[in-house]
């Protein structure tokens, strides 16, 4: 495997057990809404999303021209506690180019991918907050209802 020409990653604490987490993050399709929002720029008819061979990995394949330059970004989520026993989401974004013209495009275009993995991170982090602790927000104000009671 090629070495990668960039590597960024992102983290937000969430208010679950990485367990917790983890079994949301599989549940939904945590880059739907980001290839959504790709999608709206017109990136359809020029990329690619696939699933890793690992869980929680994802790759983007982006053709630049029909002379085959093409960027390849992976997307690898994990939950985990850090050393203050906190849940922590981290997404690791990886590019590479295919050739020094497509690297030179991935350079360049690197700070708007992080600028995108770092919103998509935080779009996640509430996801999985919302997911497990909806019970939570769903009962805060319950009203406890008088109850009758038979009359002695």
């Amino acid at each position: 495997m090629e070495p990668y020409d960039v590597t960024s990653s992102f983290v937000q604490i969430v208010d679950a057990e990485p367990w917790e987490a983890r079994e949301v993050l599989t549940q939904i399709d945590a880059m739907r809404s980001l290839a959504d929002r790709l999608s709206a720029l017109g990136l359809d008819d020029r990329a690619m999303w696939a699933n890793g061979c690992q869980e929680l990995a994802y790759r983007l394949v982006w053709r630049f021209g029909s002379n085959g330059e093409s960027a390849m970004l992976d997307w690898r989520l994990s939950v985990e506690h850090d050393a203050a026993g906190r849940t922590v989401l981290t997404v690791k974004l990886a590019g590479r180019g295919s050739d020094p013209t497509a690297r030179a495009r991935v350079l360049s275009s690197w700070m708007l991918l992080e600028e995108l993995a770092e919103n998509h991170t935080r779009r996640l982090a509430r996801t999985v907050d919302e997911f497990v602790n909806a019970d939570d927000y769903e009962y805060e104000h319950e009203f406890d209802w008088p109850q009758l009671r038979a009359a002695s």
